[in-house]
């Protein structure tokens, strides 16, 4: 329950995040500069501290939490968002009541998947949309 204690009392902006019709803004996200993968290793274990320390200060951690529980696969969650990981995003799923086998893609991930599966490049996709290469990837993984 400690990865989880920056959430009491904020249920429902992370509620709204997640509901909302805009896509929630990550643009001053301390990990903007940081290797994608660093967050998502190939054995799907915790990553090293240094990755996770960054989230724990970053003004954008409820907006990275929103965005994996918005855009991921419940039944396939990987990765590390806004510090946690897909044990901990489980239970945060749980306490918010979200509803179970439902993705919540928003308009920016459709768009992106159409625009990949176009053959665009990630860089122009993410160009296109005004998003970062993480958040492209991000919305990529969420249909393979």
């Amino acid at each position: 329950m400690d990865n989880l204690i920056f959430l009491v009392g904020r249920e429902q902006e992370l509620r709204d995040l997640i509901q909302s019709s805009q896509q929630p803004g990550t643009a001053g996200a301390a990990c903007r500069d940081v290797d994608v993968n660093l967050y998502h290793p190939a054995d799907g274990e915790r990553p090293a501290e240094g990755p996770l320390a960054v989230c724990v200060g970053c003004a954008g951690r409820m907006a990275c939490l929103a965005l994996a529980l918005r855009a991921e696969d419940p039944e396939a969650r990987h990765g590390w968002y806004g510090g946690l990981g897909p044990t901990d995003r489980d239970r945060v799923a749980a306490m918010l009541r979200l509803p179970k086998g439902a993705k919540l893609l928003p308009d920016r991930a459709l768009t992106a998947i159409r625009l990949g599966r176009d053959g665009w490049r990630i860089d122009d996709i993410a160009q296109e949309l005004g998003c970062s290469r993480r958040t492209v990837q991000r919305y990529l993984r969420s249909v393979s």
